[in-house]
């Protein structure tokens, strides 16, 4: 639904943003990150199917961690990050300086474990939801991100977005000084915001 040079003025525009978000997550890592988003795709809510990710190699089986942030007033909606189990242990274990321990393949998250997890997730979904409000000349709002656990092949995706509105999917990078991270980022959004966006995209284009 994207144009090949519409997404790359998104991946663009989003990539010099965000590197306050990437300087605010090194300081809680105690380690340089640099965090990009190297791929934009905008769907139908209709055709998504988070397996397929998991199929694509993006997640591995099992476990997923699914963040949620609501955001508006005049552009509005919510957004999710969606991480593997391993990979959130990964950002977590940075956090607090703990060598991870590839062994331990049951390991799950403490109560302290998701606070930090939640608070990552806070800072990179504020950091893309707020590109939105410099692009439009609007304040955006935001209420307090949830977590939860689930299976890639179990989480209710109706939740995430109905057949009648869209998903922008963007596939984000965490690189560490000994990993990489990556997640998947759904926003989604209406027709009227869908509009706003393309409206918005094909100025910078023409100028």
């Amino acid at each position: 639904m994207l144009t090949p040079m519409q997404k790359d003025v998104l991946v663009e525009l989003f990539n010099i943003h965000i590197g306050k978000s990437a300087s605010l997550l090194s300081q809680m890592v105690n380690q340089k990150i640099i965090l990009s988003i190297p791929e934009i795709e905008l769907i139908s809510g209709e055709n998504l199917n988070l397996f397929s990710f998991e199929q694509a190699g993006i997640f591995e089986s099992g476990q997923a961690v699914l963040s949620s942030i609501k955001y508006g007033k005049e552009f509005s909606g919510t957004a999710f990050i969606v991480f593997s189990l391993e990979k959130a242990r990964l950002l977590v274990d940075a956090c607090f300086g703990r060598e991870p321990d590839p062994s331990d393949t049951n390991a799950g998250l403490s109560y302290e474990d998701i606070d930090v997890l939640k608070e990552i997730c806070n800072v990179t979904l504020n950091s893309i939801i707020g590109e939105f409000g410099n692009l439009f000349d609007v304040r955006i709002e935001f209420m307090t991100p949830e977590v939860e656990f689930s299976l890639i092949t179990s989480i209710d995706q109706e939740r995430i977005c109905d057949e009648n509105r869209h998903i922008l999917v963007l596939l984000t990078s965490f690189f560490l000084e000994k990993s990489q991270v990556n997640g998947l980022i759904l926003i989604s959004l209406n027709d009227t915001s869908i509009r706003m966006i393309l409206k918005k995209i094909d100025g910078l284009l023409e100028d």
